[in-house]
């Protein structure tokens, strides 16, 4: 069946309502709450700090109308010149399952009586006939509005690489950004109907770590989230915790060793988040798995290298004894060197997930002084429960995340002062931007760390062998257009040394070659050497994956790695192909603008000078709140494309200078007072607290037809 549907482009439209009214008009639509084209408009933030959001939104004419399987009586039916989803008046009585099962708001009705016949947007079938567009892409001056066949508007102005494509074969583009393929849309849909424990369920048909990605994860499905290409995206990530969570709090059961239904053995080396993940993956299908841990205990960077303020070290315990509890047995203080050695043994396929620990060096003068440490170390002693001792004025050198943990524990240690001195901006839209999450950079500076943006290291001020400042350099630009770290300097942009008795580098991590075992062919970088779907390596039992392979990425992605190696080895055993049908899993690295999301509360900055957990998490209200806010794209496949903007345009520029001038000119030149206006000049300078809101939220779904024409901003 052909499928034409619409562009949205936010960046063209502003809101005027020529839509509405020329719909109206023309389909002979009586004045009052009915709107078949509907402009929504609402605001985010307080004054003066205002972010003024659109969104015209007609029917989608969904691929799979939940509306027309809800309809009792079929009064809702799919067309097939068009595919546009129409109704049949007469078959209509009014029972509203259709607007239950909308997500979008789309049918609408003339009162709230009960019993009042639906009616919606049509695709302007009369127009199509005649070869015309429908009326309200007509009647927008600015084209923020076009239409055509959908599969054409895809290919001309979708801008998020496969995911669209894959959304429209019937993948939600949330899970389509999942390195893990996680099935974000089916548990946020079965949060929000209350069923909390079924969706942790179906979570973890994917992966373990739900209470760990549900804190941790770089969350790539919320920037292709449908909702946040409009509005804010949906919470996955932390609706992923709060499930987690609540497992936790109502008393976690004691999960049952899983059959051993396959003769073979697996042995896993490495026990961070893609050595985890390939056993959980494998003991679930009946093999027998063994992981091996260097270190004292099982967890990789996940325990060694972010905070407890982050990741408590009880969440991640939770989820590594429920891979235990399933028949995987762990074993700790086990160094693997020889891979020969476990072949013998009688494993007959080996996962290799080893991480990337070796900190990258500046190689900058003075590096080698006393007062001078790696951010890995720091992190490791810190989660160890080693006694750590920082300076009083410590500089932290990088951008990244390691690097904001780095300097956030060591406020949490006692500094009084903590720099980052970094070559990427402040800039969070910008494409030399820090790599570190939005909200780990904003926590860090509610929190007093001070950051020095655009600047690099030239050298380290010593004093008797001992660090005591940092010279650096303004950075010009970090990365070409196409992402290349190609730093360039300003020849004349010296800056005056930074004063410091410690520096903490975190500029990266590489693979560290003693911890592979012998015999594993490298690559020029240094990384294990792997097919990028299969992960086999040259040997064909051998396969690596996760930072050992990728160089140092994120929790989730090692997760895919594990999950694909787990793959990889159950085709080996069974004797399939093993690049049948599969395609390397997406980068969750932020190639396009971060998409903002709803946010758990957290502790004040007050509260934060101890390991103690930071983000708090949603209770039940919230959770449910956010997840009904899933737009359910995946299941319905609207035939629609949005173009998005970034919406934070100031709609008032505040302005204090400004504002004194035109309070001043409130005095004629007599001298004679004016009645005062404002019982203090302080509420002229000072924006109000907490300020003044408006619609500070989309909602689609109006409560009533009350409610409807105020959101829609049309009183008629």
């Amino acid at each position: 069946m052909p499928q034409y549907g619409f562009l949205i482009d936010l960046s063209r439209c502003t809101g005027c309502n020529a839509c509405v009214v020329a719909c109206k008009q023309w389909h002979q639509i009586e004045p009052g709450p009915i709107k078949w084209m509907r402009v929504y408009q609402w605001e985010k933030g307080n004054f003066p700090d205002i972010d003024l959001r659109v969104l015209p939104i007609m029917c989608f004419h969904c691929q799979r109308p939940l509306c027309a399987e809800a309809c009792p009586n079929k009064a809702i039916f799919k067309e097939e010149k068009y595919g546009a989803v129409l109704v049949d008046p007469d078959r209509c009585t009014g029972q509203r399952k259709c607007w239950d099962a909308c997500p979008y708001g789309t049918p609408q009705f003339e009162s709230d009586a009960p019993g009042e016949k639906m009616s919606k947007c049509n695709m302007c079938m009369d127009r199509l006939e005649q070869g015309l567009h429908p009326i309200c892409v007509l009647s927008c001056s600015l084209r923020a509005l076009e239409f055509g066949p959908l599969d054409d508007l895809i290919r001309k102005y979708h801008d998020n690489g496969n995911s669209m494509d894959l959304w429209h074969k019937g993948h939600a583009p949330c899970q389509s950004a999942c390195p893990a393929g996680a099935d974000a849309q089916g548990y946020i849909n079965l949060i929000a109907d209350g069923e909390p424990t079924k969706a942790l369920a179906l979570f973890r048909e994917t992966s373990a770590f739900a209470g760990v990605l549900g804190r941790v994860c770089s969350h790539p499905c919320e920037i292709d989230c449908l909702r946040g290409r409009f509005d804010d995206a949906v919470p996955v990530c932390s609706l992923k915790r709060y499930v987690a969570d609540l497992e936790l709090e109502r008393g976690r059961k004691r999960a049952s060793p899983l059959p051993v239904t396959r003769k073979e053995k697996v042995g896993v080396i490495g026990s961070g988040p893609a050595g985890l993940s390939c056993a959980y993956d494998l003991i679930r299908q009946g093999y027998r798995v063994t992981v091996f841990e260097a270190k004292p205990l099982a967890g990789g960077l996940m325990r060694y290298g972010i905070p407890e303020y982050r990741l408590p070290g009880e969440i991640l315990d939770n989820e590594i004894g429920l891979i235990r509890e399933m028949g995987v047995e762990i074993r700790t203080k086990s160094r693997i060197e020889d891979l020969d050695d476990l072949f013998q043994q009688g494993y007959g396929a080996l996962f290799v997930a080893t991480g990337a620990w070796q900190s990258t060096k500046l190689n900058v003068p003075g590096e080698d002084a006393e007062g001078i440490i790696y951010a890995i170390d720091l992190l490791g002693d810190v989660n160890s429960g080693k006694a750590v001792k920082t300076g009083d004025r410590v500089a932290v050198i990088g951008g990244g995340s390691v690097a904001v943990d780095a300097a956030r524990s060591s406020l949490r240690l006692g500094a009084k002062e903590v720099h980052i001195v970094c070559m990427e901006s402040l800039d969070l839209k910008s494409k030399d931007r820090m790599l570190a999450q939005d909200k780990e950079i904003e926590d860090a500076i509610e929190e007093g760390v001070i950051i020095h943006p655009s600047l690099g290291v030239t050298k380290f001020l010593t004093c008797e062998n001992r660090v005591i400042g940092v010279e650096t350099i303004e950075c010009i630009s970090v990365r070409e257009e196409d992402g290349t770290f190609n730093p360039r300097f300003r020849e004349t942009g010296l800056r005056p040394p930074i004063e410091v008795d410690m520096v903490i580098i975190a500029i990266g991590q590489a693979v560290d070659p003693s911890m592979l075992p012998r015999g594993l062919e490298r690559t020029h970088s240094g990384t294990l050497a792997a097919h990028p779907v299969t992960l086999q390596t040259r040997d064909p039992r051998v396969f690596g994956g996760g930072d050992v392979v990728t160089g140092p990425l994120d929790i989730v992605s090692a997760v895919a790695a594990g999950k694909e190696a787990a793959l990889s080895i159950d085709r080996l055993f069974r004797g399939e192909d093993l690049e049948r049908e599969r395609r390397q899993p997406p980068l969750s690295q932020r190639k396009r603008l971060e998409k903002k999301s709803h946010r758990p509360p957290s502790r004040s900055p007050e509260l934060r000078r101890t390991l103690g957990e930071v983000d708090l998490g949603f209770k039940e209200e919230s959770a449910l709140e956010q997840a009904g806010r899933c737009v359910r794209c995946g299941s319905l496949v609207p035939s629609v494309v949005i173009k998005r903007e970034d919406p934070k345009r100031q709609i008032i520029p505040w302005d204090p200078v400004r504002t004194l001038e035109l309070w001043q000119k409130r005095h004629p030149e007599n001298g004679e007072a004016l009645p005062e206006i404002f019982p203090d000049i302080s509420a002229v300078l000072e924006p109000p607290d907490p300020g003044i809101m408006g619609r500070n939220k989309l909602v689609l779904k109006a409560k009533n037809v009350e409610e409807l024409m105020f959101y829609t901003t049309d009183d008629e």
